[in-house]
């Protein structure tokens, strides 16, 4: 008997061998087997079969699960895309409006992201800046805490010295229009600040040149920007150089350059001043004084500490070490630093926040337009399906399963979104500048082709292709072959409802966008044209800080002597801005305990300010030269003012601001001299000469140009260590409202942009239906129906549906927007006209964009339509 391989070796190969090759492999491996034995043992010839069985393990020998097709992946792959193009090219109306409604939608939320990541990022590239806190304050006024971003010199000093807690404190005293002189440059600059010389340990802000630790020591150090130094030096080396600041004065020499500070900072300084520099700018006793609250402190706190617990003990340490300030009338608090731009938005802000809500408001609309573009395919892809019927049709019955008809128009969907999304990239990679001017920012093309974002869209891409492409999927490969081959319509009620679902989805949200951007644009309107209690018509400006005091008058008559100068009026405080000075009181026929935790808010002003302004006096009389005692012990009130002393003729009634007793003259109307932001504060105005630090004058408009030269000559005149230079008061107060301005804007275009891609999706159904009921219109044409009436056949859907999503966007828009009008102090009424408009403007273009294909369809030659029957 001829010697055989160890049965277990032949059973393992019998086992996973296909069943067609088992005696042709067998035999030629036996013969080999056989012949090794006669060179080598049994042993090793039976190791050197098992061998050779192995090596023949591959996917062209081993046998198939029963029931497996031997199917070629890569081929099926590669058919998924050749018909997702050929559909493509045989519908290019179809995908070109579904690509397009997607690549927009993609491009809006893909730059609301960047607006929004950019907004999420601020402060957030300081080391340890989870552990840098704002040390802020809050005073008791009319009854409520007033809270401000501002504290004390002197409280830095003492946080430090009770609160081991704290590893660095950092004090920054902010100051602007300041006049920096180097060589033949003079240079009135705004963005410096006065800082500890620590700074640089607790924020980090990278220096260029110079030594973070030794920068800010010691008097007469600056560091300086790296705009600064090519602004002053060019290409010269800025270390060592002099500034000398004439409005003080002071020599400040150059000891570092910083990196310019990035736009996502809550502050911005060009020049950093060391602090040790302000005690020879300020008298020594208000390094002292808990009252001089003019600096920012920001403190580090040790890993661990626990910030709940430190603001806990802030009211004994107020009662402990503030002199004068007790804690029902004076509190402190801690603001994370990262939070600081997006839910700060108290008294004294560095510059203008940003919101949380407006964050809010924009994912939301990001998302709207990701459905809206959504909804567009699935319901152009569901239409288009019944046309599909006998494709699938056919493929089940040539074997097609289920999963692989789902896999194709997986496909589909994920090669469109693909597509939609290249698009979108390219679109904001276009657009991004335009954008950034827009919408305030400064955001680098850069950051499209992060990590972050393209890993983002790499996962948008999945899930989207998946929801986009599930239903129609599902509906597609649920069809039966023998009546998907019967006939090429379908679908079904179901279909029909979801699809009417969808547009109503549609709707709904179009139109609460409009609305909702119809009261965000009147709320708007309303800041802006506001009657502030003035004439701010042709008023201007002009600062007077560096004035001889003892000239005013002279400069003012002079002024006056051109009869294009109108007017002029003198003020301690600039207009329109935040009123930095209260005081407290007590009152004729006031109980002084009731009073104890109110104040009042002071201006000083001279004889014209308030005609100039053109406020109005509501009882008693303006100051006058004809009443030598205005001067000393006479004040003007509002009728806040009177309001809350509760009286009923103010006039002749006296008021004590301190030691000085005051009669009350006169009562002004209620203007606004701060933003609408705050509510009109109760304000007492005194007269001071020697606190005019600005002058108010009206022009007369014909004679602009002459009034304007005139007043920059008598300015060079009595000023000479500063160029000239003005506002106009309505300029400064539209500046007051750019944030709400730009909010505006933004949410209108991104509402304008989800209308366009509704109505792409509205005009492919549209098209589609026209399409779909093509021989039933040429049938009631050849029965004698109207074009009127064949237009309407197809519109009339639409607008119910469009009547049925007012009902439900209406409340719902309301009641969200109810609640974010109500975060302003003075604020519009929302009324029903924003509803009914939005609903007029959805009808509109519905009517428009399925109109046009509707008359189409219904001019159509009937015979084109019919001659296959």
């Amino acid at each position: 008997m001829k010697p055989l391989p160890p049965r277990v070796f032949l059973s393992f190969f019998r086992g996973y061998c296909r069943p067609a090759l088992v005696d042709t492999i067998e035999g030629d491996l036996i013969e080999v087997y056989r012949k090794r034995l006669t060179r080598m043992s049994k042993r090793k010839a039976d190791f050197k079969f098992l061998v050779d069985i192995l090596l023949l393990f591959r996917p062209g020998i081993v046998r198939q699960p029963q029931g497996f097709q031997d199917l070629n992946r890569m081929g099926m792959y590669k058919n998924y895309l050749t018909i997702t193009f050929r559909v493509f090219n045989r519908e290019r109306l179809y995908s070109l409006i579904n690509v397009s409604g997607l690549a927009l939608g993609f491009t809006c939320c893909l730059l609301i992201y960047l607006f929004i990541s950019d907004e999420l990022s601020y402060d957030r590239f300081h080391s340890d800046g989870d552990r840098i806190y704002r040390v802020s304050a809050a005073y008791m006024r009319q009854g409520v805490w007033e809270p401000y971003a501002s504290n004390a010199w002197k409280t830095a000093e003492l946080i430090k010295n009770n609160y081991g807690e704290v590893e660095e404190l950092v004090r920054i005293m902010p100051d602007n229009n300041t006049l920096f002189e180097y060589g033949d440059k003079k240079i009135v600059e705004e963005r410096l600040a006065w800082v500890d010389d620590n700074f640089f340990k607790l924020f980090s802000f990278p220096l260029i040149q110079g030594n973070t630790a030794e920068a800010l020591k010691g008097p007469n150090k600056v560091v300086i920007s790296e705009s600064i130094a090519g602004k002053y030096f060019g290409t010269e080396n800025p270390m060592g150089k002099i500034f000398k600041l004439s409005d003080y004065p002071i020599e400040l020499q150059v000891s570092g350059v910083m990196k310019d500070m990035p736009s996502n900072a809550h502050f911005h300084f060009d020049f950093l001043i060391s602090g040790e520099t302000l005690r020879q700018v300020v008298g020594e006793g208000l390094f002292t004084n808990v009252g001089w609250d003019s600096q920012y402190l920001y403190a580090r706190l040790a890993p661990g500490a626990d910030p709940a617990r430190i603001e806990a003990t802030f009211p004994e340490f107020i009662n402990k070490n503030l002199d004068f300030w007790k804690s029902t009338t004076f509190k402190m608090f801690l603001q994370p630093l990262r939070s600081i731009h997006l839910q700060s938005n108290i008294g004294r802000e560095f510059e203008a926040n940003g919101s949380l809500t407006r964050i809010y408001t924009f994912s939301v609309v990001a998302v709207f337009i990701l459905i809206i573009a959504c909804v567009n395919y699935m319901n152009l892809t569901t239409a288009r399906s019944m046309r599909r019927a006998k494709e699938v049709g056919m493929r089940k019955v040539l074997g097609a399963k289920r999963p692989d008809l789902m896999g194709q128009f997986f496909a589909e969907s994920f090669v469109m979104t693909a597509i939609a999304i290249l698009l979108a990239i390219l679109f904001s990679f276009l657009l991004l500048p335009q954008f950034n001017q827009f919408a305030g920012k400064e955001i680098s093309r850069n950051v499209l082709f992060s990590p972050g974002i393209i890993s983002g869209l790499l996962i948008s891409l999945a899930i989207i292709a998946l929801v986009s492409g599930f239903y129609p999927a599902l509906v597609l490969s649920s069809f039966k072959p023998l009546n998907n081959m019967k006939n090429s319509g379908g679908g079904g009620n179901f279909g029909l409802v979801f699809r009417k679902g969808l547009v109503l989805l549609q709707f709904v949200i179009s139109i609460g966008l409009i609305a909702s951007s119809a009261i965000v644009l009147k709320q708007w309107t309303f800041m802006k044209n506001k009657s502030l209690g003035i004439n701010d018509d042709m008023l201007i400006s002009v600062p007077l800080q560096t004035m001889d005091r003892r000239r005013i008058d002279v400069f003012t008559q002079e002024l006056l002597a051109n009869p294009a100068i109108r007017k002029a009026g003198l003020s301690n405080m600039r207009m329109p801005g935040w009123i930095g000075n209260s005081t407290g009181y007590t009152a004729q026929d006031v109980n002084a305990d009731e009073e104890v935790n109110k104040s009042m808010k002071i201006i000083r002003i001279d004889y014209d300010f308030l005609t100039t302004i053109e406020a109005k006096i509501v009882e008693g009389r303006n100051f006058s030269r004809n009443f030598p005692s205005d001067t000393l012990s006479s004040i003007i009130l509002n009728e806040s003012a009177v309001t809350q002393l509760g009286w009923k003729g103010a006039v002749g009634k006296w008021m004590q601001l301190g030691n000085t007793k005051y009669t009350v003259v006169g009562v002004v109307n209620d203007f606004h001299f701060e933003s609408l932001h705050r509510k009109i504060p109760p304000i007492i105005f005194v007269f001071n000469p020697r606190a005019f630090n600005w002058i108010y004058l009206k022009v007369d408009k014909a004679d602009l140009t002459s009034a304007l030269a005139h007043v920059e000559k008598i300015y060079g005149k009595y000023v000479t260590n500063r160029e000239f230079s003005f506002t106009f008061l309505n300029d400064d107060i539209e500046k007051q409202y750019v944030a709400e301005q730009k909010f505006t804007e933004v949410f209108s275009v991104f509402t304008g942009l989800a209308i366009i891609i509704a109505c792409l999706g509205t005009f492919g159904l549209i098209s589609f239906s026209a399409e779909r009921k093509s021989k039933e219109i040429g049938i009631r044409k050849v029965l004698g129906a109207s074009v009127g009436h064949v237009s309407f056949l197809l519109i009339r859907e639409f607008v119910v549906l469009l009547l049925i999503a007012s009902a439900v966007a209406w409340p719902v828009t309301y009641y969200f927007l109810n609640g974010w009008i109500q975060e302003f102090t003075y604020r519009t009424s929302i009324g029903t006209m924003p509803f009914i408009l939005a609903t007029t403007l959805a009808a509109f273009i519905v009517v428009l964009t399925t109109g046009f294909r509707a008359v189409k369809a219904a001019l159509a030659n009937p015979v084109e339509s019919l001659r296959s029957e």
